[in-house]
């Protein structure tokens, strides 16, 4: 079924020099779209609340990006264009391991992570990130079950580290409680 899915994704690709070039434009650059915003959001000297967010942010990044790469050391899977003959490849890549998508894992994670911040901004990077999931089929170089796998992971990183983080506030408010009485 994974590689059903990726065939009628990767048999749009040629097809349309517009539809190529944004998605090309989305798995090239638009994980650098995410890292800037996470850049801006750690560096904003403004806004403490902000900065703590962008901290979490990142965290969350760097687990769900070690979760991944664990993953695809337990489990490696040949990309589509390895494994099949007849796949569009839009752009070149390296032959390694294709669960989970790095790009699709990266991207989610600092969706979510803005999300928990700011429900608008992170629904919009939500959308985004989506639109990275659907260009790494559509490029040739993951099967849908990669993207897939990568959203899971990066809303599990995203979901830890959130715990982590309001536990950390109840307890601040707690000691906050007993050294005001």
């Amino acid at each position: 079924m994974d590689f059903t899915i990726f065939q009628w994704i990767n048999g749009l690709a040629g097809e349309n020099r517009f539809l190529d070039g944004f998605m090309m434009f989305m798995t090239d650059y638009g994980p650098y779209g995410f890292a800037l915003i996470l850049f801006l959001m750690v560096l904003n000297w403004r806004s403490k609340s902000l900065r703590i967010s962008g901290l979490c942010t990142g965290a969350t990044l760097a687990l769900a990006l070690a979760l991944s790469y664990g993953i695809g050391q337990l489990w490696p899977r040949e990309r589509p264009f390895v494994a099949h003959d007849h796949v569009n490849i839009l752009l070149p890549h390296a032959a390694d391991s294709s669960f989970p998508s790095d790009h699709t894992t990266g991207a989610f994670a600092i969706a979510f992570g803005v999300w928990y911040h700011n429900r608008l901004l992170g629904g919009m990077m939500l959308v985004l990130a989506l639109l990275i999931g659907v260009s790494r089929p559509y490029v040739g170089h993951h099967y849908p079950g990669d993207v897939l796998a990568g959203i899971i992971v990066a809303f599990l990183a995203a979901k830890a580290v959130q715990l982590i983080r309001n536990k950390r506030k109840q307890k601040v408010r707690a000691e906050d409680t007993v050294s005001a009485s």
